[in-house]
């Protein structure tokens, strides 16, 4: 009775582990994406950054939804924002991210990010939500926007 509950509770913990790993590997796959895509802007290549992006993608500003249903739109509007920058912005990085998953295909991140100079210090920190659909193997961004603050409300 004893190696039972023993041989049950090996099973649980086999299954959970395997579970937390997938998981975690999805948290993973979404953070490369991330990381891969604020390379790209930072360097401003924009043919790179139109592949990290599923369409039809929107930017979903506090005023207004800008869409982007195609690569050569999408690539004017990144040109038209990462040209907004001022001459001293050199690159970006996360600070915090956080990861929902919804039914494994949908990925809801809220980053927060700095904007770094020339000389390394930060000029600029926000926060952003993206979101994500895993398709065809990979994690692409459909929908994002920037914010203050999110606040709970029960």
């Amino acid at each position: 009775m004893i190696n039972k509950k023993i041989i049950m509770i090996q099973i649980i913990l086999l299954i959970l582990i395997f579970f937390s790993s997938g998981i975690s590997g999805e948290r993973q796959d979404v953070i490369d994406v991330l990381e891969s895509y604020n390379k790209a802007f930072g360097k401003a290549d924009y043919s790179k950054i139109i592949n990290f992006f599923d369409y039809p993608a929107s930017f979903n500003l506090k005023d207004k939804t800008i869409t982007a249903s195609n690569r050569l739109k999408l690539k004017l509007i990144y040109k038209k924002l990462r040209g907004s920058l001022p001459d001293y912005y050199a690159y970006s990085k996360w600070d915090k991210i956080e990861i929902q998953l919804i039914d494994d295909k949908i990925a809801i991140v809220n980053a927060d990010f700095s904007r770094y100079n020339n000389d390394n210090t930060i000029f600029y920190s926000g926060s952003i939500q993206y979101h994500l659909r895993f398709n065809n193997s990979e994690w692409k961004i459909f929908s994002l926007m920037p914010y203050d603050s999110i606040i709970i409300v029960d």
